[in-house]
């Protein structure tokens, strides 16, 4: 998933074995719950009835819009499904996720009344006044029901949007985190690509000589990837999803050590995330830390992308994973009764591995079996990633106290730079949680 969708959701760090995104997850207790009505089954949109359907008119609310990357995916979804079913009206009800207008206006709606049928929303902790508010369905019936359309979900990724074991939410678009790495560089070079700390230490040494940036990352930006991934390296999934491991700071103090060995470029501390993603595109860095989100900016290139397990003494699987579901589809009680089941039934059509198809070809990582065409090889990398995942939980920024993670992000160029320690770093971090 693009990182401005990744980085504001609060998730639930979830485990998922072998197959595609499957993950495990629970959160806060709800005011209430109300199970989904009936609706029309799998994906099919033309009425059974040979009688005139009753014309309904319903809003949708998401982030799909301006210049978002599934924009006129969603336009689209919106046009068939009308065309389909001409008794049906849908309001487009989308606004920007910058600068956290959407999430404003989606909490604004839920609290005043004003909710809409259908809602593309952040789940976790983000979506949480949705779910206390009492108006949502949940989909656990519809799901036993329908096997025809829910086989195409992975459980494990409806587990990672439960909120309290309830299935409020559908996932839809995921994301994962790894280091994207230069196949052509280390092949032209005859450089082993690393599978452990000795051989990353040799690969940085050998890029330096050759005047290439061994790893772009910006630490004036988006260290978060780095940080997570070296987090998880070291203390595997526990130390990863306990905030404040003793893992933690071996972690940060390997960091420095690249640091200390010119694994960065030399405006590391002032770059900024675009430029490094730019550097692996020019071929002039190795390797880069990120997120799913940068796979269609370096598409093309002879890229591909592995999990950062790397770290000596380290407890983490060596096909541990950072990945998860940071949003998905919420269908409200009174939104669906007042159109007759066709809130459900859309949402329902749009999670079809057909339609599903049509919004993956444009990005992402699929909650749902689904064919997407057009798929490249670094795509199928990050997915062949996920597949070989034999743990995989989500970002310990995202399932931690903000102000605590942001601290720790923004003061890591102290660490590395000698100015401050990391176990003092994160005794200040710890204090912001109290």
């Amino acid at each position: 998933m693009k990182r401005s969708f990744r980085t504001v959701a609060a998730m639930v760090a979830a485990s998922m074995t072998v197959s595609l995104l499957a993950a495990c997850g629970a959160a806060q207790k709800p005011a209430a719950t109300s199970e989904v009505s009936t609706a029309p089954s799998t994906t099919a949109v033309a009425s059974e009835s040979t009688k005139p359907a009753e014309k309904v008119k319903f809003r949708a609310s998401s982030f799909f819009t301006g210049g978002d990357t599934w924009t006129a995916a969603w336009q689209e979804a919106i046009k068939d499904f009308v065309a389909a079913n001409p008794n049906v009206e849908i309001v487009d009800d989308s606004t920007p996720a910058a600068s956290d207008a959407f999430k404003t206006k989606i909490n604004t709606d839920f609290a005043s009344g004003n909710e809409p049928a259908v809602a593309y929303a952040f789940t976790g902790e983000i979506g949480k006044p949705l779910v206390t508010s009492g108006k949502l369905i949940t989909w656990e019936d519809e799901l036993s029901k329908d096997t025809e359309w829910s086989k195409n979900f992975g459980q494990g990724a409806l587990d990672y949007v439960k909120f309290d074991g309830k299935q409020y939410a559908l996932p839809y678009i995921g994301f994962w985190e790894g280091m994207y790495y230069n196949k052509d560089l280390f092949d032209a070079n005859n450089i082993k690509v690393p599978t452990n700390w000795d051989e990353l230490l040799a690969a940085v040494d050998a890029f330096n000589k050759l005047k290439i940036t061994p790893i772009a990352c910006s630490f004036a930006e988006e260290p978060h990837y780095l940080i997570e991934t070296f987090i998880l390296s070291m203390g595997g999934k526990e130390g990863h999803d306990k905030p404040f491991d003793a893992s933690w700071a071996p972690a940060l103090d390997k960091i420095k050590e690249l640091y200390e060995k010119n694994a960065f470029s030399k405006d590391a501390l002032t770059i900024k995330q675009t430029a490094c993603q730019q550097l692996m595109k020019d071929k002039k860095a190795a390797m880069f830390i990120s997120g799913s989100w940068s796979a269609a900016a370096l598409e093309g290139d002879n890229t591909s992308v592995m999990p950062v397990n790397l770290l000596p003494g380290g407890k983490a699987e060596p096909s541990s994973t950072i990945s998860g579901f940071s949003t998905g589809w919420y269908v409200t009680d009174k939104g669906n009764n007042d159109s007759n089941g066709e809130a459900v039934k859309f949402v329902k059509w749009v999670t079809s591995p057909e339609r599903a198809g049509k919004f993956f070809k444009v990005g992402g990582v699929p909650a749902i079996n689904c064919q997407v065409e057009g798929a490249t090889p670094l795509f199928n990398a990050g997915i062949q990633m996920l597949n070989s995942a034999k743990v995989v939980t989500g970002p310990v920024g995202d399932t931690m106290n903000q102000q605590a993670f942001t601290h720790i992000w923004k003061n890591l160029p102290y660490v590395i730079t000698g100015k401050k320690t990391s176990p003092q770093l994160l005794e200040e971090a710890q204090k912001l949680v109290k």
